[in-house]
């Protein structure tokens, strides 16, 4: 039993009933279409921006899609903004009753109720086009940024520490070593404790056998002990 009528769809979709007329006449899809690409384009550049000058020690990556994925929900705000008014105070009265009553850990799953939002406020409105639109942009954007790389900020692997004796002048053999077995290296600290020097470093290596070769030729070349390799990809030392 189809539970609409043909009256029902005419009212929705205009006379006639017919559904691609609807969307299709006069290129009405194509702005709202052209409008959320730009949002998810500008987006990035501001998330690329914020992870390229960010300084501290707590990045988040869920942060910087974030960012993005507002960009998309305000672009489906503001297109349905056009339909009617009411619909920003609409927003504003959901996000207001949803801050108060649901205790959101991250930064993502915000965004993710503000798009659900936006897209609710624009079938409110009768923007099916633009609820339609922003519906498939907002979950494709979202499928695109945890699937892909954009916004990972793995400059090293993870933390090399080891103790050389004080009697042993490491200077630029320790240097070559580095050199020989990482991309990229940089020094934390160097501090002298009961005879031997213990060196920080965070490293990134040229492959992931580098590993063992590295420990293996601070030990056997300059005499280190206690070596470990804390990597950020497991909670494993080396």
């Amino acid at each position: 039993m189809n539970p609409f009528t043909m009256e029902q769809l005419e009212r929705w979709f205009g006379q006639g009933g017919d559904l691609a007329n609807h969307w299709l006449a006069a290129g009405g899809w194509v702005d709202p279409l052209a409008a959320l690409v730009a949002a998810f384009v500008f987006g990035q550049v501001l998330a690329w921006t914020y992870e390229f000058t960010f300084n501290g020690l707590s990045y988040s990556r869920s942060f910087s899609h974030a960012v993005v994925l507002v960009c998309v929900s305000a672009s489906i705000l503001v297109l349905s903004m056009q339909h009617s008014l009411l619909a920003g105070l609409g927003l504003f009265g959901v996000l207001s009753m949803i801050r108060f009553r649901t205790d959101l850990k991250t930064p993502r799953d915000l965004v993710f109720v503000m798009g659900s939002a936006c897209v609710g406020v624009a079938c409110g409105v009768g923007a099916m086009v633009v609820a339609t639109l922003g519906a498939l942009a907002f979950s494709g954007v979202a499928l695109y940024l945890q699937l892909g790389p954009f916004g990972s900020r793995l400059r090293y692997d993870g933390v090399l520490r080891f103790r050389i004796p004080a009697a042993v002048d490491a200077g630029q053999q320790l240097q070559g070593i580095l050199d020989r077995h990482c991309v990229r290296q940089a020094m934390l600290s160097v501090s002298e404790t009961q005879g031997a020097r213990e060196h920080v470093y965070q490293v990134k290596f040229f492959r992931e056998r580098n590993r063992d070769e590295l420990l293996a030729a601070l030990r056997d070349e300059l005499e280190a002990d206690d070596t470990r390799l804390l990597l950020q990809d497991a909670t494993s030392e080396y």
